[in-house]
C-alpha cells in the first residue's frame, strides 16, 4: 500500500508550473506548498492506489501543507468516518486559505447525515470562506430543504451585504432554487433581480459570476 512520503514524491515530479500559477492566481496562498496537479490526474491516483479504502492515509494527506496533497485527501476521505472534530479542525485550517479545499470540504460534509448542522452554523460564521461553505452544503441539499424558502429570502436581502465568497455561494443557492424547486422558480427570479448584479473577486482570473437569471432560464429549458 502507498505511503504518504511515496504520494509526496510522485505528485513533486509531476509539478506543473503553468498550473501552479493558475492556481496561485485564483487564491491558493503562498503559505501552502503546491505542485500544480489537475483534479483530473489526482483522481486518476485515487483509482490506481484505491485511496478510497485507505481512510489513515486521506486523513494524514488532508492535514498536511500542501494544497495538491489536501485535495488528494480530501476526494478520497470516506466521509462517515471523518468525526465532527475533524471537521471543525479542518474548517480553520482551510478558512483562510482558497476556495478548492473549502468547497471540497464543504462536498464532504454534504454527504452526511449531519449535513445541514454544519450548514446551519457555518453561514453564521465571521470567516468568509465558512460561510460559503454553509450556503454550497445547502445548495447540495436543495431537494430535501424544508427552510429553502426563507433561505432564499435571506438571499435576497442580504446578498449584497456579504462578504465575497458568500456572495458568490448565496448567488448559486439562488440559482439552484430557480433550477430544481419548481414551487421556488419564480421566487428566485424575483429574488435574482432584486439583487442585481453580483461582484466577486476572483482573484487574477477571467471567472466570471453566473448571471442568475439567464443561468437559470437557460438550465431550465434544456431540462424542458
Amino acid at each position: 500500500m502507498i505511503t504518504f512520503d511515496q504520494l509526496d514524491t510522485e505528485l513533486q515530479a509531476l509539478e506543473n508550473p503553468n498550473t501552479i500559477k493558475i492556481f496561485r492566481n485564483h487564491g491558493c496562498p503562498d503559505s501552502l506548498d503546491l505542485y500544480g496537479l489537475k483534479i483530473g490526474d489526482l483522481k486518476k491516483i485515487i483509482r490506481r492506489e484505491k485511496l478510497t479504502k485507505n481512510h489513515e492515509l486521506a486523513v494524514e494527506l488532508i492535514e498536511s501543507n500542501n494544497s495538491d496533497l489536501i485535495y488528494l485527501g480530501l476526494l478520497a476521505v470516506n466521509p462517515n468516518k471523518v468525526t465532527t472534530e475533524q471537521i471543525e479542525k479542518w474548517n480553520v485550517a482551510f478558512r483562510e486559505t482558497w476556495s478548492q479545499l473549502t468547497f471540497g470540504l464543504a462536498s464532504i460534509v454534504s454527504k452526511r447525515d449531519d449535513a445541514l448542522l454544519f450548514a446551519k452554523t457555518w453561514i453564521e460564521s465571521d470567516y468568509d470562506l465558512t460561510k460559503s461553505m454553509g450556503w454550497q452544503i445547502y445548495s447540495e441539499h436543495i431537494n430535501n430543504l424544508p427552510e429553502a424558502e426563507a433561505l432564499l429570502q435571506r438571499a435576497k436581502e442580504t446578498l449584497q451585504s456579504e462578504s465575497n465568497r458568500t456572495r458568490y455561494s448565496m448567488n448559486g443557492f439562488i440559482i439552484t432554487c430557480g433550477i430544481y424547486k419548481d414551487d421556488l422558480h419564480e421566487k428566485a427570479i424575483e429574488a435574482a433581480k432584486s439583487v442585481g448584479k453580483v461582484h466577486v473577486n476572483l482573484g487574477k482570473t477571467s471567472c466570471k459570476v453566473p448571471d442568475a437569471i439567464s443561468y437559470i432560464e437557460k438550465a431550465r429549458n434544456r431540462v424542458n
